[in-house]
């Protein structure tokens, strides 16, 4: 059975009892990671981390508690490939849905000689566009022009894993805003519609985004500039997709 870790501050007890019950009650074997804390944990990680690009291309900067959750993560794709096969990766205030969730379960070795990566929960960007691929008996594999904004759940192998890391030298983005840029880390936006899961609205995020600040007029022209040249990317690497798709 595919291996869940279950992402987890240690002091963050309720969120724990809240997901360990809902994967206790569909039988599920599970691991609980803990959780790297931005605040206060010491890791050489966070050396990746470059401020400078952070403020060209977004005009912000991370806040600790993005740092610690890309760290989280980056730990979970290096323990998929140790491991040589796919995972489930599952931060601790996911509200499960039981049927398509175990739909993913029972397919995951066909779903991982397709996919290298699959969202699971509802895209949470304003617009996008998707279509299906896979179809499963309470969910199916959507591909999505726009990536999730979200690392609630996903299904991950080594090979989409190898891809995150690779291009992982240097963060000045979210993690999940840095999975959802497919046009570079060649990973493509795959995800579950319906979605096999949910933020569960009993609890607010543990990351933190810090205050909004005034940006200078630079600033903004910079940003709109960055996001120009992503849009044109993300269209470019969409139509491809399509081309590719229809030669097979």
């Amino acid at each position: 059975m595919v291996k869940i870790f279950v992402i987890n501050l240690p002091t963050s007890t309720e969120r724990k009892q809240n997901i360990s019950k809902q994967l206790d009650a569909m039988g599920l074997e599970y691991s609980i990671f803990p959780a790297v804390n931005g605040h206060t944990d010491k890791t050489p990680l966070f050396e990746r981390y470059d401020e400078q690009k952070s403020q060209l291309y977004r005009g912000k900067s991370l806040t600790k508690g993005q740092l610690g959750c890309y760290a989280s993560h980056y730990l979970l794709w290096e323990k998929c490939i140790k491991l040589n096969e796919p995972i489930i990766v599952l931060e601790d205030d996911a509200l499960l849905y039981p049927d398509a969730f175990l739909d993913i379960v029972a397919h995951i070795d066909k779903l991982a000689d397709k996919f290298e990566c699959i969202r699971l929960f509802d895209n949470k960007r304003p617009a996008f566009s998707h279509y299906k691929i896979y179809e499963l008996p309470h969910t199916a594999i959507h591909k999505f022009s726009r990536g999730h904004m979200s690392t609630t759940g996903y299904f991950i192998t080594p090979q989409g894993a190898t891809k995150y890391l690779a291009h992982s030298d240097s963060w000045c983005f979210a993690v999940d805003i840095f999975m959802d840029r497919f046009w570079i880390n060649k990973v493509d936006a795959y995800g579950t519609y319906p979605a096999c899961l949910t933020n569960d609205p009993q609890f607010d995020s543990d990351i933190g985004y810090g205050a909004k600040k005034q940006r200078s007029l630079i600033c903004k022209i910079k940003r709109e500039a960055f996001n120009l040249i992503e849009l044109v990317h993300r269209h470019y690497h969409n139509a491809l997709y399509k081309i590719r798709s229809k030669r097979k």
